[in-house]
């Protein structure tokens, strides 16, 4: 009775709570967006990086709850040495790219960008870093036209590209330099390079310019595309940053000036664009992030609902729990996918800890019964990331780190840089000797938070595919 009765009042508190959760991922992403000057020391002292990038088979997308991609796996290794967590941000449009970095809304832009001259004209203030990868522009036609010979031939024909892209600036040159009178038709900022060869090969658009390595991803469309010309100009690829982020740009230049000698990077640039091995790599790509995250989406949808949480969250806790593995157990005990230990489990109501459902039940009525014991006065993101850690480490320890906190001058109310802070110092006799719950795994907790949080803004950003407002 007493259950039933707790889930009738947070059905009445759910639409609000609703909205404010569902702006998690956008407040996630603009922390400390007010100061332009954020420099590798305050990404640091953070503990996590924002990046910018495309939902595409090159850049990032979510595959069976794995967040995978080129660009994201390049992000991931340069963030591990610095001990950071990745939080992407994936803007509608690509020309969003430079305006948002120079406003500050990101740390830096890595998607496959090619690095020109004159593609950040219209954004002053930022600058690429290390480059990395060599390939051709090449112009691509349908694989039954055998009517462009040479760059003559293009005269009268129609190549669509984005405004924004190095494709624009390539075909704008060679206009003036050759004195051709091709066409340049525009197409959303929306689109994705896949996206207009996927035009092309049904004979909506007439011609297009594409990467090398971008073409070798295309295998589906190997037998319905080619290359019909090549632009000889020798490119390459390079994360961009702001010009008053020296240290960072450093640091990046760095990481590739080692990185590009390894076999970890050759490795992961033939896992993405080797033409041999990509027969797959379209099929786990999900355009516009409609795939599953895990094999119990629906549970955790139906469940995340009951209280006011986003599924995309469960999901990520899930994740780190226990990797979608519904027989798993930990050293300590913890059972099923929510990684509930016994007692927890018979205080939930779970009867079966390995049956997905009645797990997934108890994880997310669990989790629900640490938020709503933060105070009022907490927002929705701080309290979010309070339950988390009341969860893998006990509302004990968050009472202990919030007086603690308050007592170094810091915000209880806050959790980075404040209450996460004082979970650090838990771990050191001097303080936890003092504390009413004693002794705790700090680092732990923090870094359980932080990995819960970037993985729930980037499930949100694959599985949607929309930009932060």
């Amino acid at each position: 009775m007493k259950t039933a009765l707790l889930v009738a009042l947070v059905a009445l508190v759910a639409p609000a709570r609703s909205q404010e959760l569902d702006a998690l991922p956008r407040n996630l992403e603009r922390l400390n967006e007010q100061g332009l000057e954020i420099d590798l020391e305050k990404i640091k002292a953070r503990g996590f990086i924002r990046v910018l990038t495309r939902n595409n088979p090159a850049c990032y997308f979510m595959h069976r709850g794995q967040l995978m991609g080129f660009e994201y796996e390049l992000v991931r290794r340069f963030a591990k040495q610095h001990d950071l967590e990745v939080v992407v941000i994936v803007p509608e449009n690509w020309n969003d790219m430079g305006t948002w970095l120079r406003e500050g809304r990101a740390d830096l832009a890595a998607a496959t960008l090619t690095m020109t001259p004159r593609r950040f004209n219209n954004k002053q203030g930022l600058v690429y870093c290390h480059r990395y990868g060599e390939f051709q522009e090449h112009i691509v036609g349908r694989a039954d036209d055998r009517s462009i010979q040479s760059l003559d031939d293009l005269n009268g024909r129609t190549i669509h590209v984005r405004a924004s892209s190095s494709y624009h600036e390539s075909l704008l040159e060679l206009q003036k330099k050759k004195k051709l009178k091709f066409k340049i038709a525009l197409v959303p900022e929306s689109e994705e390079t896949f996206e207009i060869l996927d035009q092309v090969a049904a004979g909506e658009y007439d011609l297009t310019c594409a990467d090398q390595p971008l073409l070798n991803q295309s295998v589906r469309l190997r037998a319905r595309l080619k290359p019909v010309l090549t632009l000889p100009r020798v490119r390459g690829y390079g994360w961009a940053v702001r010009e008053n982020q020296p240290r960072l740009r450093a640091a990046v230049n760095a990481f590739f000036a080692k990185e590009l000698k390894t076999d970890a990077y050759r490795s992961l640039h033939n896992r993405y664009f080797n033409l041999a091995q990509n027969t797959k790599l379209e099929e786990t790509f999900a355009p516009g992030g409609a795939g599953r995250i895990t094999p119990y989406d629906e549970l955790v949808k139906k469940h995340a609902a009951t209280y006011a949480f986003p599924w995309t969250l469960i999901c990520s806790q899930m994740f780190q729990e226990s990797r979608f593995k519904a027989d798993a157990v930990s050293w300590s005990g913890a059972q099923g996918l929510m990684q509930l230990m016994p007692a927890t489990a018979k205080e939930v109501g779970v009867k079966n800890p390995f049956d997905p459902d009645d797990n997934i039940r108890g994880g997310t009525y669990y989790l629900n019964q640490q938020y709503r014991r933060v105070p009022d006065e907490v927002d929705a993101l701080n309290t979010t990331c309070f339950a988390l850690a009341a969860y893998v480490g006990g509302y004990g320890h968050l009472i202990d780190a919030r007086a603690l906190a308050e007592k170094q001058g810091k915000d209880p109310d806050v959790w980075i840089g404040n209450v996460d802070h004082a979970y650090a110092l838990l771990s050191e006799p001097r303080y936890h000797k003092r504390a009413k719950y004693g002794y705790c795994r700090g680092d732990e907790i923090i870094d359980y938070v932080r990995k819960v949080m970037s993985r729930y803004v980037s499930y949100d950003a694959a599985q949607n595919n929309r930009a932060p407002k």
